[in-house]
């Protein structure tokens, strides 16, 4: 790898790898600026001619002597146009990596939003003029095309963006939720914990509309790991909207599944455990005609209880006002506005307390649907999350448990003690949702043992 110094790099590269590739090509574009040129310019060759002929009269030791210079400017001028040829095949991977970034996000832009996110330009913009927007100086050899490429690849960075904005009131940071998932160009826990407000958007149901309304999630950093919103739960979230009709179908009455439904014209009764942000059990409330309860420990149901007034309650609050509204804090939404958006919801959501292991907090079992969200870690018991889900259930019960493969040894103890308490226990790995996180799986579980 070409190596240089510091190097101010654009604020959009926001990924190490980018970044490197950054510093390379401006490397290896001020090298090739400072090389001089190959041996097959034509002034080179004027000049060797003239040097040659000039030379064709001395004696025989200084011809010689001539010859193994000549040989030397050669050898040269040949490994200068080795380290140019060099140079240019490592530009050209690196267009070539650029170009596949670019045409995958251009794909899923169009299946996202049903449109083609190319970049226009007016055909009367002068190459120089392009040229003038960069910091670095272009080599000669740039042809107007390769710039127009330069240009399309900054304009495409700035497509490929999280989508922050500052609440002038609070300086708090709310992000597009749905500019992430543009460009997905990380996948690490870490990467929104600075980020307040998670604005999900409208939450679209199976069929695909979202009448459910917009989700809006606090997130509280001094709550540690319960107070984010994680892949791993925006993922099962939109894999359980997405399979309602296979957990609908198991509570309102087909086969033997069905003990724990109490009534075909009752919404689905669903638990969340260890919600934290609540997240997943929000999004379910949004998209689906359930009863959604949400429960963790005592010390994160401040934060779940907030985030169902948000969205869900009836009471206005003086932050939503910044943070339900609009960028443009002279459009903030109105009360009115705002009750609409909530009362869309297909379903409907409340929150409490629920430690593993505590029987009186297992008020209104059995469920008829059981989520949790990466809450098989190494900070809890997994055999005792398996125990506390078996007496949340009932027969008919199904259970979807999302979790991203860091530490094997707390999920090959929570898959032992599945398989020992329930018939059926699949994983799945390519859940239906559209955060491609990789390592993120859902178990599906079901089938009580009695």
């Amino acid at each position: 790898m070409l190596t240089t110094q510091s190097t101010t790099v654009n604020p959009l590269l926001t990924s190490p790898q980018r970044i490197r590739r950054h510093d390379d090509d401006m490397a290896a574009l001020r090298t090739l600026q400072e090389m001089p040129p190959p041996l097959e310019d034509p002034s080179i060759q004027q000049q060797q001619q003239q040097h040659n002929t000039t030379t064709s009269d001395d004696s025989q030791e200084e011809h010689d002597d001539d010859d193994d210079d000549d040989d030397d400017d050669v050898d040269t001028a040949f490994r200068q146009m080795m380290n140019r040829g060099s140079y240019l095949r490592q530009l050209r991977l690196i267009a070539l990596e650029d170009e596949r970034e670019r045409q995958a996000a251009a794909t899923h832009n169009q299946v996202i939003h049903g449109n083609n996110s190319r970049v226009n330009y007016d055909d009367d913009v002068d190459c120089e003029e392009k040229k003038e927007e960069y910091d670095e100086s272009l080599p000669s050899f740039f042809s107007c095309n390769d710039v127009t490429s330069l240009h399309d690849v900054v304009a495409q960075e700035k497509m490929m963006e999280d989508k922050v904005r500052i609440l002038p009131t609070t300086n708090e940071k709310v992000l597009d939720y749905n500019s992430y998932l543009a460009h997905q160009r990380y996948y690490d826990d870490l990467k929104h914990i600075d980020i307040k407000y998670m604005d999900f958007g409208n939450i679209a149901n199976a069929s695909g509309d979202v009448d459910g309304g917009r989700l809006i999630v606090e997130q509280r950093k001094s709550l540690g790991k319960g107070g984010f919103c994680w892949d791993a739960g925006f993922i099962l979230g939109e894999h359980v909207i997405a399979h309602e009709e296979e957990w609908n179908t198991a509570v309102v009455g087909d086969g033997d599944d069905n003990a724990a439904a109490t009534s075909s014209a009752s919404p689905p009764r669903i638990v969340e455990l260890g919600a934290g942000t609540g997240l997943t059990g929000l999004m379910i409330a949004k998209a689906t005609e359930s009863d959604v309860v949400i429960t963790d420990l005592p010390e994160l149901e401040g934060l779940m209880e907030d985030n169902v007034r948000r969205n869900f309650g009836g009471e206005r609050r003086l932050e939503d006002d910044d943070v339900v509204g609009d960028s443009d804090a002279s459009s903030s939404m109105t009360s009115s506005t705002a009750a609409r958006d909530r009362s869309a919801a297909g379903g409907t959501v409340s929150s409490r307390v629920l430690r593993w292991g505590v029987e009186e907090d297992y008020l209104g079992a059995p469920y008829d649907v059981i989520v949790g969200a990466d809450i098989v870690t190494s900070l809890y018991d997994p055999q005792a999350l398996a125990r506390a889900l078996h007496a949340l259930s009932g027969p008919g019960t199904r259970i979807y448990i999302s979790g991203k493969a860091r530490l094997d040894r707390p999920h090959e103890e929570f898959d032992a003690e599945m398989e020992r308490l329930f018939e059926r226990v699949e994983r799945i790995w390519e859940p239906s949702s559209r955060l491609r996180s990789p390592d993120v799986f859902i178990i599906v579980a079901g089938g009580k043992r009695l």
